[in-house]
């Protein structure tokens, strides 16, 4: 998906990569929800895949390039899906999945799991946040879980 705008952005950004920068020519988030039977959540959660997508191409656009590393993510969908039975209870409702980069070459790949609670992503975006008035559900902890998985992979990736 990701691949024209890095071709699009490649020629500008390739003045500013520094040297210990990976050069991303891909990235691909994959998130394959069941059914989501708490309807709040499924109203703001549906686009998951391509948010998360675009928040790490945001952190990572002057390293955007042709060949480069592939960032592949694969949301754990269980996980998730029992953050939204909890609704409630933000301290165990979870963000995480696999995040594989593929670098060029024979054994440069790196994977690793990424999991980021609802409660340390509001805490970190703004420590005023009253996390009991919130609920998986909530636009601003949506964003606060994206923020948070995005920036640790964009940080991967410096």
């Amino acid at each position: 998906m990701f691949k024209q705008l890095a071709t699009g952005i490649a020629f500008s950004a390739l003045a500013t990569v520094g040297f210990a920068a990976q050069t991303v020519s891909e990235i691909d988030v994959s998130v394959d929800l069941p059914a989501i039977e708490n309807s709040e959540a499924a109203q703001v959660w549906t686009s998951l895949g391509t948010d998360l997508e675009t928040a790490i191409a945001e952190r990572v656009a002057s390293q955007l390039g042709e060949n480069g590393s592939e960032v592949v993510v694969d949301i754990n969908e269980v996980a998730l899906a029992s953050a939204f039975e909890n609704a409630y209870a933000l301290e165990d409702s979870t963000l995480s999945g696999i995040v594989e980069i593929r670098v060029p070459g024979v054994l440069n790949n790196e994977e690793y799991e990424l999991s980021v609670t609802a409660g340390q992503a509001i805490s970190a975006a703004s420590p005023d946040v009253d996390l009991a008035s919130m609920t998986i559900a909530s636009a601003e902890v949506y964003r606060a879980m994206i923020d948070a998985f995005a920036d640790n992979v964009a940080q991967k990736l410096k």
